[in-house]
C-alpha cells in the first residue's frame, strides 16, 4: 500500500473517532439537563398508598412513625355455609343439591335475609372413591394392595351471607341447619365492618396518625436544634382484626339433637389501627428559630 493511501485511511479513522466522541459528550450533556424522574399523580392517594416526594433524598432527614387506633362495634356479620349432597351419579347429586338449596334460600327469606345479602361462594361436583383391598390379606388382616373404586358423586354449593342486622345471626344459624337431612352445614361466622364504614374509619385514622407523625418529627427537630423541612416520603398501613369463629363441627353435632339450645352470638368490639411512616428533610443544621 502506498504511503498516501495509508495516510488517507488514517485520517478517515481519526475523523470517525472524533465524531463518535463528540456525540457521546453531547448525549451525556443532554441527559444531565433533563428531568427524567417518573411523574406520579398524587391527587388520588388511594391509588398510591406509598408516596415518595423526592427520588433523591438529602443526606440529613428525620424518619418517624405514628399509630392511631379506635375501637368500634362491628356492623356486618358474615356467615359461611354450604349444602352438601351425595348420590350414585353426578346428576342425582346435583338434583338433590338443587332441591335442598331452594329450601335453604326460602328459609333464609323467612328469617328476614334479603336476596342481595346472599352470594354463591363456590359450586363443585366431584367423584367419591372407596378404598378396596385388591390383594389377599395376611394372617394379621393386613392388605398389601389397595384399589380406589368409584362409590358415587358429591355436590357442594357454598353460600356467603352478609347480614347488616347482626341480631339475626343466631336465628339464621339455627334455622338453616334444619334444612335437609344433615345436608346444610355452617362453616364459620365472622364479625367485621361494612365497606363504607371501613373507608371512613380508615381515612380518619390515617389523618390522625399523619398528624401525630408530624408533631413527633417537629419535637425531634426542636430537641436536636434544627429546622424541619418538607416531607420527603410517607407510607401507610391499616390493620383490621377479624372476630372469627369456626362453627362447623359444633353446629353439625348440635343439629342431631332436637332440644339443642338456640345460638347466641356476642361480637365484642373491633380495634382498628392505622400507622403512618414518614420522612422529613432537615432544612438547616443550625439552631432552630422556632
Amino acid at each position: 500500500m502506498e504511503i498516501g493511501e495509508i495516510m488517507a485511511e488514517f485520517n478517515n479513522t481519526l475523523v470517525a473517532s472524533v465524531l463518535i466522541a463528540v456525540a457521546l459528550l453531547g448525549g451525556s450533556y443532554i441527559l444531565t439537563q433533563g428531568d427524567y424522574a417518573t411523574k406520579v399523580d398524587i391527587s388520588d392517594l388511594s391509588t398510591y398508598p406509598n408516596i415518595y416526594v423526592s427520588s433523591t433524598p438529602p443526606d440529613h432527614s428525620i424518619d418517624v412513625s405514628a399509630t392511631a387506633s379506635q375501637s368500634v362495634s362491628p356492623d356486618l356479620l358474615v356467615i359461611q355455609l354450604h349444602v352438601e349432597t351425595e348420590s350414585s351419579n353426578a346428576k342425582g347429586s346435583q338434583a338433590r343439591n338443587a332441591v335442598v338449596m331452594a329450601e335453604l334460600k326460602e328459609q333464609l327469606r323467612t328469617l328476614g335475609v334479603q336476596d342481595d345479602e346472599i352470594k354463591t361462594a363456590y359450586y363443585n361436583v366431584q367423584p367419591e372413591y372407596d378404598s378396596v383391598c385388591a390383594d389377599y390379606r395376611d394372617e394379621y388382616g393386613y392388605c398389601y394392595d389397595w384399589d380406589s373404586v368409584l362409590s358415587g358423586y358429591k355436590t357442594t354449593h357454598a353460600l356467603t351471607l352478609k347480614l347488616g342486622d347482626i341480631s339475626k345471626g343466631g336465628d339464621v344459624v339455627d334455622g338453616v341447619t334444619d334444612v335437609g337431612v344433615n345436608e346444610t352445614l355452617v362453616d364459620s361466622i365472622s364479625f367485621t365492618l361494612k365497606d363504607e364504614t371501613r373507608r371512613a374509619l380508615e381515612l380518619s385514622l390515617l389523618e390522625e396518625a399523619a398528624q401525630k407523625a408530624t408533631v413527633k418529627a417537629q419535637n425531634i427537630a426542636k430537641g436536636l436544634g434544627v429546622s424541619l423541612g418538607d416531607a420527603l416520603s410517607a407510607s401507610e398501613s391499616v390493620y383490621y382484626p377479624y372476630t372469627y369463629r369456626d362453627y362447623g363441627y359444633a353446629l353439625a353435632e348440635g343439629a342431631a339433637y332436637d332440644a339443642a339450645p338456640s345460638t347466641d352470638f356476642s361480637s365484642g368490639d373491633i380495634e382498628v389501627s392505622a400507622t403512618v411512616t414518614s420522612s422529613y428533610e432537615i432544612e438547616s443544621l443550625g439552631l432552630a428559630t422556632n
